[in-house]
């Protein structure tokens, strides 16, 4: 405590020595200059003191230490116990009777989030509590975190077991469709139940709805304790095309209401995607491209892992398998066909075959081969893989060189099975000049080069070449997940090596498949900000405007796109909705503008469901925590933080000095 004191002092020392140095070397002489450094040097006190934080002493010693209530207000606060009268209300008779106790009441979660409870815990302490008391229904995200948050603080908790229990209750736990689906084929779904009945039956009916009509009438088995029931179900055609609202109600009484509703939107003969990546065979690849191409090219993006026979298994953005909908080899020849860009890992012999028919008219290809076989995809005749470790060496001149610049080759973790280049007639032009040796390839350029080991000679680890207004990319080397698998400066390399060969890819070419800017989900949870990805738009400006569903605007802003392409709105009420997006130009000319708005428009909407009840109750013994004695006994305080004064202070001793500034006429 002594040390801390002579630093604080010693800051505080060199601050007034600043400020009378500003003011008596730099300042030109004016009448007052000592009030305009006195009151320099007591705002940068204040500020220093509210940076340093102090504990401010509150009461004597020998007080009894100060109590707060924490009252849960989250969303499973309004389930039913066994009489039908709402948790809530018994545990704000018990907040009540603490408060006349004397105990200070500390209310959360009425954002309709979830219980969490470390923020609140923290806060009481911070206000002077050394005793908290939890009046929750024990369904809390955060106990771990509460309960460190209390030990860190000095903070005795405990739990009041006063409040009523809830009733048994059920609810759809999940509700999976695909976000689209091609026009004349079936919408196929699943839905999870979990949770508990008091209903003597065996079973429950759900209810399929699409855009308000029933459709199908489910019948799930009721949950274990403990576990979930799991009912699939298929939406047979025809579904107009367009935005469809899928909605599954479950047909059962319980405790609480809004788990027992999920709502999902699937656009029925939607955009295709712009950007296909497929895999042919296991691997961690597709997991972490995916998203770096959808991110990097603006388009659409669909990924596909084959798991049989002519059956392939669609990805979601992120990379994870979203069941259900599997494709077969005629509904994936389709959709390469009318993309864009395609990326094919594990390509051999059978692959190759496949992919040259079906990807023919595709202007950008990335190619991942298992094999000499699949290489020839990407028009290059290269041996088989050669094991070891492959250590990035250099980045040749290429069309991505420019955007590849600063690479660490020095941080990034080994490739692996590396294909040679096989010679065919003898030389090869790679990047625009004749090769000689065995290792040789038709007209391409070299975007990266291995050694293995780090020593020896070079190696093609990606080609790219270009036939007419055909682009294709050749990857010679596996491993490159391992960069995405490591955080910092691997995955940052990772993206950025993938975004440039996606973005030559699609230079110069007319953009193809969805809007640029969507939400980030088509249904939003209750109360909760809403994120919205604006791919295209990094660094510009929208106009975005929300109507519901009477055609009233209930959002019109401008909002400028950071860099990352992701941005949030404020959250809205229950309800379908409509967007609109519109890029501003702050500086467009004539010709732009003869030319239509770079818009973007569709649907989505909040849905009035809460998965609160569906988390389990937690034991009171891990939100009880004993107080730190050596500090409630002592005398009691505050952080300095926590008073408005300090704050008052430095904004009036400001003011003061800015006025007596201007008056002696200086700015």
């Amino acid at each position: 405590m002594a040390l801390s004191l002579i630093s604080a002092l010693a800051v505080l020392l060199l601050a007034g020595g600043f400020c009378c140095w500003v003011y008596y070397r730099r300042e030109f002489a004016v009448r007052g200059r000592f009030l305009l450094t006195l009151a320099r040097a007591l705002a940068v006190a204040a500020v220093a003191a509210v940076l340093w934080n102090p504990e401010v002493s509150t009461r004597s010693l020998g007080a009894p230490p100060a109590r707060w209530a924490v009252l849960d207000a989250s969303p499973s606060m309004a389930a039913l116990d066994e009489t039908g009268t709402p948790v809530g209300e018994s545990a704000a008779a018990r907040a009540q009777a603490l408060a006349s106790e004397g105990v200070r009441v500390l209310r959360t979660g009425d954002d309709g989030a979830g219980s969490r409870l470390a923020e609140a815990v923290a806060t009481a302490a911070e206000a002077g509590a050394r005793e908290v008391v939890l009046v929750t229904d024990l369904r809390v995200a955060d106990p771990v975190a509460a309960a460190a948050q209390a030990r860190r603080l000095g903070v005795g908790l405990s739990v009041d077991s006063g409040v009523a229990v809830a009733a048994p209750n059920l609810g759809l736990s999940r509700f999976v469709l695909p976000a689209s689906v091609e026009q004349g084929r079936p919408v196929e779904g699943r839905i999870e139940l979990s949770g508990s009945s008091a209903s003597s039956g065996r079973s429950v009916e759900v209810v399929v709805s699409v855009d308000g009509s029933p459709r199908q009438t489910l019948e799930a088995l009721l949950p274990l304790a403990g576990g979930t029931s799991t009912v699939e179900f298929a939406l047979e055609a025809p579904l107009a095309p367009g935005p469809r609202r899928v909605e599954a109600r479950l047909q059962h009484e319980d405790a609480f209401p809004l788990d027992d509703r999920r709502i999902r939107i699937v656009k029925v003969g939607a955009e295709e995607p712009g950007a296909v990546l497929v895999s042919f065979a296991p691997g961690w690849e597709p997991r972490f491209l995916l998203p770096v191409l959808a991110q990097a090219t603006g388009l659409a993006a669909q990924g596909y892992l084959r798991t049989g026979p002519g059956r392939f298994q669609p990805m979601t953005s992120d990379g994870a398998a979203s069941p259900p909908g599997p494709v077969d080899e005629a509904a994936l020849s389709r959709l390469l066909g009318r993309a864009q860009v395609v990326v094919a890992m594990g390509v051999d012999g059978a692959a190759q075959e496949f992919l040259d028919r079906a990807a023919s008219r595709a202007r950008g290809v990335v190619v991942f081969p298992a094999d000499g076989s699949g290489a020839a995809a990407g028009g290059v005749a290269a041996g088989d893989p050669q094991q070891g470790e492959w250590y990035v060496s250099g980045l040749p001149a290429s069309p991505i060189a420019a955007e590849l610049g600063g690479f660490a080759f020095e941080r990034l973790p080994p490739l692996t099975g590396v294909m040679p280049l096989l010679a065919q007639g003898g030389s090869v032009v790679l990047g625009g000049s004749v090769a000689q040796g065995r290792r040789v390839v038709s007209s391409g350029s070299v975007a990266l080069e291995v050694r293995r080991g780090g020593a020896g000679e070079p190696r093609p680890a990606l080609l790219l070449r270009q036939e007419g207004e055909r682009r294709t990319a050749v990857a010679l080397a596996r491993g490159f997940w391992r960069w995405a698998f490591r955080d910092g400066e691997p995955v940052e390399r990772y993206r950025r090596l993938w975004a440039a060969v996606a973005g030559w890819m699609i230079s110069g070419q007319a953009p193809v498949g969805g809007a640029g800017v969507r939400p980030a989900v088509a249904v939003h949870a209750l109360a909760a900000p809403l994120p919205w990805t604006a791919r295209g738009h990094e660094g510009g400006e929208l106009r975005l405007v929300v109507a519901d569903s009477a055609g009233a605007v209930v959002l019109d802003s401008t909002v400028s796109v950071p860099s990352s392409g992701a941005f949030v709105t404020p959250p809205l009420p229950l309800g379908p909705y409509r967007f609109r997006a519109e890029a501003i130009f702050r500086e467009a000319s004539a010709a732009d503008a003869l030319q239509p708005a770079d818009t973007s428009s569709g649907v989505f909407e909040v849905e009035p469901y809460s998965g609160d009840m569906m988390r389990r109750p937690v034991n009171p013994s891990e939100l009880t925590v004993a107080p730190d004695r050596g500090r409630v006994d002592g005398r009691r305080s505050r952080p300095l933080r926590t008073y408005p004064w300090p704050y008052l202070v430095v904004l009036s001793v400001l003011c003061c000095e800015w006025t007596g500034r201007r008056r002696a006429g200086l700015r």
